[in-house]
């Protein structure tokens, strides 16, 4: 199948993330937040003003690279490892007079989701911090209010009316952004939409079972460390990087499964792709998996009863035995043990993979006629 490229609608594409883009510069240079009041006596807002953690800059460039490089990452390792054998049944696309590898579409797509969902999260982040207006916990420190900084009265006052003493407009217009945390809701937007993006693209185990379960935490774990050192960094309050990860978690589920549909974009093919001898990398057969929305069922199972004779021991089974009547009988005992006929289930798959149910053992033992 042959899947024509239009230039058109990649300029619209673009188009569209710029038209995302220019609200956040809106935001940042000609609106200023919500000037909103405090009391003198809040603890709150008078901690020290303490260098981040996690800058600004160092949030972008590493919650940029690391979603990116894994997805990179991702379709290099599919198309070279898993497809290999299977290229044909994959859509072929043009541009123009110019062939596309399907790699370079694939990581158009997922990539390009992933900053469209950049902008919606950063976009819902501006609108809570502008209309809000939040004091940061560093806000007195930073602002040095001309009314209730430095003598604050006994009178639990509301205060309105202040300016800042301070000359740093830049602080100033900082230290009211607080709600909600922009560093917590963006690292675990990231980390959700690559999670998710990891999880349905690599359908198969890959050198390990647990290589994938680390690579999601250690992004999960990342994500909470930037939002952890936001509290003690006095950037923002608990609250604030709470609903943060909160906002950042839903965007991210919600472009990765309704818009980018990362689940139904799995490409699953109906071949199987079989590693070289002794590289098989413990990669399960894609017709052993089953997979809805291709219609892959796993392979047949043979099933196979058998009873085998085992022994079992007096101190697990307990001194006697009993008949169906319900009275007790002694068996023949070997050396202290019993013998018991044990009924198994074993089911064998095509591949050759054998498990084994033990089902209710059936004790055989010669009964005594006169009990």
């Amino acid at each position: 199948m042959t899947t024509k490229i239009s230039v058109g609608r990649i300029v619209a594409d673009f188009l569209v993330l710029l038209a995302c883009a220019i609200p956040l510069l809106i935001f940042h240079e000609f609106v200023k937040p919500y000037k909103r009041g405090f009391y003198c006596d809040d603890e709150s807002i008078r901690y020290p003003l303490l260098p981040s953690t996690v800058t600004r800059q160092m949030l972008i460039v590493v919650g940029i690279l690391i979603p990116s490089a894994l997805i990179i990452a991702t379709e290099v390792f599919r198309t070279l490892a898993w497809e290999k054998k299977c290229s044909h049944l994959f859509k072929k696309y043009h541009m123009r007079n110019t062939q596309v590898h399907r790699l370079i579409v694939r990581l158009y797509i997922f990539i390009g989701y992933f900053f469209l969902g950049v902008c919606f999260n950063q976009l819902m982040v501006d609108i809570a911090k502008y209309t809000i207006g939040r004091q940061r916990p560093h806000f007195m420190e930073v602002c040095k209010p001309n009314v209730g900084y430095k003598n604050c009265g006994l009178n639990h006052t509301y205060i309105t009316d202040f300016w800042c003493t301070t000359t740093d407009k830049k602080l100033i217009h900082e230290s009211q952004l607080s709600f909600y945390s922009g560093h917590s809701s963006f690292s675990f937007y990231a980390a959700w939409y690559t999670s998710l993006y990891l999880q349905a693209r690599l359908y198969r185990p890959l050198y390990s079972r647990l290589l994938l379960p680390v690579i999601q935490f250690s992004l999960f774990g990342g994500a909470a460390f930037v939002a952890y050192s936001r509290v003690s960094d006095y950037k923002h309050h608990w609250s604030d990087v709470l609903v943060g990860s909160a906002m950042g978690s839903a965007i991210g589920i919600i472009v990765a499964l309704f818009v980018a549909e990362v689940f139904k974009r799995r490409e699953i093919p109906s071949c199987v792709d079989e590693a070289p001898e002794g590289h098989n990398m413990n990669l399960m057969p894609l017709e052993k998996r089953p997979d809805p929305e291709l219609g892959i069922q796993p392979a047949p199972t043979n099933t196979v009863v058998e009873t085998k004779t085992v022994l079992v021991s007096h101190d697990m089974r307990g001194p006697s035995i009993y008949n169906s009547g319900g009275h007790p009988v002694e068996g023949q005992r070997i050396d202290g043990q019993t013998p018991v006929a044990q009924t198994s289930q074993i089911h064998i798959t095509s591949n050759g993979y054998k498990s084994e149910l033990h089902l209710d053992p059936v004790l055989v033992v010669p009964v005594n006629d006169d009990n």
